[in-house]
């Protein structure tokens, strides 16, 4: 693993708890956080890391990745709310 590799896996792990630190990426590694999270998960597929650290941070890549919906601000939140989780449409 280079230099580079263990600085974003790092830094990865350093900011999963806080949504990822996308503020802090293209001043960090000179890259946008999409660029980021695809090399990232890369990496994950040939590093050697703990299995909970390894989902964790997939799980975090895959969010990010992920196209944002139309109208909806994207939630860092760990916690569900009620009206994104349980309410049916139109009931709110």
């Amino acid at each position: 693993m280079t230099r580079e590799e263990l600085g974003m896996l790092d830094f990865a792990v350093k900011w999963a708890p806080f949504g990822g630190g996308d503020d802090h990426i293209l001043p960090e590694f000179g890259i946008f956080p999409a660029v980021f999270y695809r090399r990232l998960q890369r990496l994950l597929a040939h590093a050697t890391v703990d299995d909970s650290v390894r989902r964790r941070l997939d799980e975090l890549c895959t969010t990010k990745l992920a196209p944002a919906r139309p109208g909806r601000k994207r939630s860092y939140s760990r916690v569900r709310t009620a009206r994104s989780s349980t309410s049916p449409a139109g009931t709110r």
